[in-house]
Order: structure tokens, then C-alpha cells, then sequence
């Protein structure tokens, strides 16, 4: 609770389940998280990451891939996270976004990254969309033992999107949170 206190501001309290899904996430179980929008998802996702590295948590994945369906809320949510992380302290490279639109790292290689799902599961698929033919398996192990985020799952289409995620997730298994 302290935590979420000091990162956000004395004004911000956070609900039990956001503890409850940090406690989750920190004793390496996966989630499915389902609150109204409003409701701090983005955040209870995130604070268990910044926790993981602020205390050096060997157990917990290094690189958070952030996957939003829509451009707008990828970049919406990497402005509103890289401003908090800028007054903690946290080293802006550090920090990217891989949308189309942005191009900040192809190669998935920085610490913490918002994607678009588009993005993030054509890396898996080894069709990664800024990348050339010749560097589709690049970016398939950059998935592999991260922290995976995938937020506003209900806007993807089940037929597509959706299915393709469900059945990335359940490939990756145990080799990522």
C-alpha cells in the first residue's frame, strides 16, 4: 500500500484488489483481471513491475510488454505512465512504445514497452511488422520470460485477435507472467 502511496502521491489509496493482484503477481501466479473501466486496472498491472525492480526481485520477470487493441490507448496510457515514472526517477530510455505509429523499439529490447496487440503478437508470430523477412525470430524470444499485460481484451475480435491471443498465452505457458 505504501508503495502505491509513494509513486502515485499521498492522495492515492489503492483498492484491496489492487494488493491482492500485486500479492498474486509477486508469489508467480498469472491473472485475469476483470474491474469496471475507471476502476485502477492499469495501474494494479503496473505497480507489481515497478515493485519487482525497485527491490530486485530476482523471480520476477526484467521487460513488462504493455498490449492495448488501439493505438489511442497505447499511446494514452504510455504518456500517463512515463510521466509518473519521469518524477520516480526512472531512466526515460528505458521506456518505449511500439504502436506503428511509434517506432521506439522494434526489437522489443527495453525494460518496459507499450504495444499494440498487432504488435506484440506478430513479434510471437515471427511476422514482426517493423522488422525485414530476414529478422521475423528476433523478436519471438523478447516475449519469452517477460510480463505480459494485455489490457481491454473485450475489444478484440474473438474470432481474430482474441483468438490469436488466447492461444499465444497458452504457448507461452509457465515462460512468461
Amino acid at each position: 500500500q505504501n508503495f502505491y502511496t509513494v509513486k502515485l502521491g499521498k492522495e492515492f489509496i489503492p483498492y484491496l484488489y489492487q494488493i491482492r493482484v500485486a500479492e498474486a503477481l509477486l508469489s508467480g501466479k498469472n491473472i485475469i483481471l476483470h474491474v469496471p473501466t475507471g476502476a485502477g486496472k492499469t495501474w494494479a498491472s503496473i505497480m507489481p513491475f515497478l515493485y519487482a525492480r525497485e527491490i530486485g526481485l530476482d523471480s520476477f520477470p526484467k521487460k513488462m510488454i504493455y498490449s492495448l487493441p488501439l493505438r489511442t490507448l497505447a499511446n494514452s496510457i504510455y504518456e500517463d505512465v512515463f510521466d509518473v515514472l519521469q518524477k520516480n526517477g526512472y531512466d526515460e530510455e528505458e521506456i518505449k512504445r511500439q504502436t506503428g505509429e511509434y517506432s521506439d523499439d522494434p526489437y522489443f529490447e527495453k525494460d518496459i514497452i507499450f504495444s499494440t496487440i498487432d504488435q506484440t503478437l506478430s513479434n510471437f508470430l515471427c511476422f514482426p511488422l517493423p522488422l525485414s523477412p530476414r529478422q521475423a525470430n528476433i523478436n519471438a524470444g523478447a516475449l519469452i520470460g517477460s510480463y505480459l499485460v494485455f489490457d481491454e481484451f473485450h475489444l478484440l475480435d474473438s474470432e481474430l485477435s482474441m483468438a490469436t491471443t488466447i492461444g499465444t498465452l497458452k504457448m507461452l505457458g509457465n515462460l512468461c507472467r
